[in-house]
Parts: C-alpha cells; structure tokens; sequence
C-alpha cells in the first residue's frame, strides 16, 4: 500500500500512513515500514546526514495521519508541543457493540500487562479487577464520541470519534477494551479472538500542530466507508452526526470539546 503525503516544506512532513505498516525499524531486512517507503521516493532521505525524525508514533494496525520532521530544529519545536499537550489528534474508531452513551471520558490509567511476555509490549488499564495485573501505569485520558451504530457481519458496532489527551502506549486500544467495546479487528486487545476483519478499524483522522511558524492542520479523508470489504458487510442502524466529509468532521471535532452541552447522555470512567 503507497504512503501518500499529505503536506510538505522545508520542516515537516505529514503522510497517510496505511494499516500493518511499521513506521521504522532497527532491522535492515524489514520494508514494510514508512521510513523505507519515503525512501523509495526521496533517496537522499536513507541517508543518515538526513534522518526523518518521527514526533509521534502510530501501531502497526492504525492508519492516518503521520508527522515527520525533517531537522532537529522542527523536532524540536513539534516535541515541546507534545510535552505541553497542546496539540490535538483526533481518531475515527469502529467499536464493537453499541453504547449506552453518546459521549464519556475514560480516565484509567495505562501501564503494562504483567500477565503478558515482556516481548508482546501488551498494555492494560488500570481498574480495581486489574489492581495486581497493571505494571507502572501511569495517567491517561481519552474522550469519546459516538457517530452511529449499526452491523458488521451481523454484529452490533459502533462508530466512534476518539480524542486522547495523553499520548499511552496502544491507550486508545486498551480504553475501548477496557470499557468493553474493543476495537473491530483488534487482535491483540480482544484475547486474539477477532480474526474476521481485514484490518483493525483505527485512523489517525486529523492532527492539529500550532506550531508558532507553522501552523499545521492536516485531515485525511474517511478511510472506512469508502472501502467495498467494509461497507459490503455494513448495515446502518441510527446515525448521530455527520462525518465523512471533511467539513463534517471538523464538526464533530468542535463537539468533542463541548461536553457540558450534552451531559445527559455522559459517562465517566474512573
């Protein structure tokens, strides 16, 4: 699958990462990653006197949006952003099951599964059934948005846009599983048990860099429904707002923030 750029200059740039992609490696042998592909294209990019340096990290199984920066300087400025939390990363998600809610914060915290080999780099949230089981977890926090309902393959799914506000280790994945909704095709967070889907149904949608130069406010287009090996076995149920297009999904981004607005149909997670 091709890394498409979605923006470039002389200091970022920004690409639509594919799914069960890495986006580097320490092992020469592997090419499936982005690095190698941006290679592919620019060559002097394999060389060290010009390294990508990569200012946030997407899992294998995710797709979306991805920022390089293409010198110190730029990773830098782009790294303090991160550290201050004042940049805004916005995922589409497919959940199985249907919720109860229509938007909540999950503020468990996020640390390793000491029941899984160190290898797996497997994750666990933090809740008093997982007391003994968590290893270092530290704070995390993610808000969550329902879209629409409706059947894959005949089962209950639901439509999701995710915000994080803290930057965990798989935090979106482990929330979902945690508050049993489990992402659609998660092998890892659903005990290896959903194996049907073709992919895991997480996309890195929309970052927001406000760089002080460089302002940055990438999106990429809805990954899901345009897609004949997802929709061919998608069934709608009940939509609650728009968000294919862009300027929809901008949208639903500005309701996200407004939580006071709709708290009656709020959960908290704690």
């Amino acid at each position: 699958m091709a890394v498409v750029k979605l923006y470039q200059s002389d200091n970022f740039l920004v690409v639509n990462k594919p799914y069960d992609m890495y986006i580097n490696s320490d092992d020469e042998n592997e090419k499936n990653t982005v690095a190698c592909h941006i290679a592919k294209q620019d060559s002097h990019r394999s060389k060290s006197a010009h390294p990508l340096h990569f200012v946030q990290r997407l899992d294998y199984s995710t797709s979306g949006v991805l920022c390089m920066a293409l010198n110190k300087t730029a990773a830098a400025s782009a790294g303090r952003l991160f550290e201050k939390r004042l940049t805004n990363k916005y995922y589409l998600a497919i959940v199985r099951g249907h919720l109860n809610f229509e938007i909540c914060d999950i503020k468990y915290p996020v640390g390793s599964d000491q029941t899984s080999p160190d290898s797996s780099h497997k994750m666990l949230a933090l809740t008093e059934a997982t007391r003994s089981l968590c290893g270092s977890p530290r704070s995390a926090e993610t808000r969550f948005l329902v879209l629409e309902s409706g059947y894959y393959e005949d089962n209950p799914v639901t439509v999701v846009l995710l915000k994080p506000l803290t930057g965990r280790r798989h935090q979106l994945r482990v929330h979902c599983s945690a508050i049993g909704h489990t992402i659609l095709g998660d092998y890892t967070y659903s005990d290896r048990q959903d194996t049907s889907p073709h992919r895991m149904f997480l996309h890195a949608t929309r970052l927001v860099l406000p760089l002080p130069k460089e302002p940055l406010d990438i999106q990429t287009a809805e990954p899901f429904f345009s897609d004949s090996r997802f929709t061919s076995k998608w069934t709608p149920l009940a939509k609650k707002y728009s968000y294919c297009d862009k300027e929809d999904f901008i949208k639903v981004c500005d309701v996200i923030h407004q939580i006071n607005e709709i708290r009656e149909n709020y959960k908290l997670f704690i």
